[in-house]
């Protein structure tokens, strides 16, 4: 915030519901509005442009909605959201989104008051620093990287650095190179001093060890199931127990893979995690 005011901008489609919320937001202080828009494509370039501390955006706009608007600029500067709409059933989705709130349509004075208060506290710069504090927490947690590394990467404009390599490089059978994102491989499994890495589009042969491979990956994403099986935890459907302490992980599209025993820990550590989750 500048000067104590809180920036907003107003995204409608309807201008006379733009003029009568911005009349509404003028009769408080605190709020000061530096930008409308009247379409999702205008408003994530107006949040690009502007920056503002708060976007209050309806969700039916012409083109992409509001609940897409605010997905699309999650990557970017990232206002706190407050949906306002003459739909009630949308407020779970607009939630998950992190809006700050959801007011219904037309917006009296005393409601919008409110939902300023909201907004000062998460502006106040001690409320700031304990949200940096934790989504820094978990960047750590989900990259393996430190947060005084995390901290000076934020200063920076590069792009996230990774504990982990992000692809794989295999040469296919024409001898090229072939950059395989990390994420997009579902299982690996071992033949002999060859490795066949499947994805969901293409399979590749690599001629690796399970050793030297498996030291390339995350071990929060792949799991080793078999002496020769790796799976991607996130690829996992269902689980199948079997008799004799194994197990078969279904990944869809008939695809079925089994557990041996002495991996079948790490099995239930699946299992135990999404329960929880």
């Amino acid at each position: 915030m500048s000067e104590n005011l809180i920036s907003a901008v107003i995204v409608d489609d309807e201008p006379l519901a733009i003029e009568g919320l911005k009349l509404r937001l003028q009769k408080i202080p605190e709020i000061n509005v530096i930008g409308e828009a009247q379409d999702g494509d205008a408003a994530i370039a107006l949040c690009q442009e502007l920056e503002p501390d708060v976007l209050f955006i309806d969700l039916q706009l012409p083109g992409i909605n509001g609940l897409e608007v605010v997905q699309a600029i999650q990557a970017d500067v990232m206002p706190l959201v407050v949906f306002v709409s003459a739909h009630s059933e949308y407020a779970v989705d607009a939630f998950e989104l992190n809006a700050i709130d959801y007011i219904l349509k037309p917006a009296n004075l005393g409601r919008l008051q409110q939902t300023i208060e909201r907004i000062k506290e998460r502006l106040s710069p001690h409320e700031r620093e304990e949200e940096k504090f934790k989504l820094m927490r978990a960047l750590g947690k989900t990259s393996g990287l430190p947060i005084s590394e995390l901290e000076e990467w934020l200063a920076t404009d590069g792009p996230l650095p990774s504990a982990l390599k992000q692809e794989l490089v295999i040469k296919n059978s024409d001898n090229q190179r072939v950059f395989v994102p990390m994420h997009d491989i579902n299982w690996i499994d071992a033949a002999g001093d060859y490795m066949c890495v499947h994805t969901s589009s293409e399979n590749y042969i690599v001629r690796i060890t399970m050793k030297k491979l498996t030291s390339q990956l995350d071990e929060r994403i792949f799991q080793r199931i078999h002496k020769s099986t790796v799976v991607n935890i996130h690829r996992i459907k269902r689980i199948e127990t079997l008799r004799n302490n194994q197990s078969i992980v279904d990944l869809g599209d008939n695809i079925k893979l089994k557990v041996s025993r002495n991996y079948n820990s790490a099995i239930q550590n699946i299992i135990d995690e999404r329960g929880s989750s």
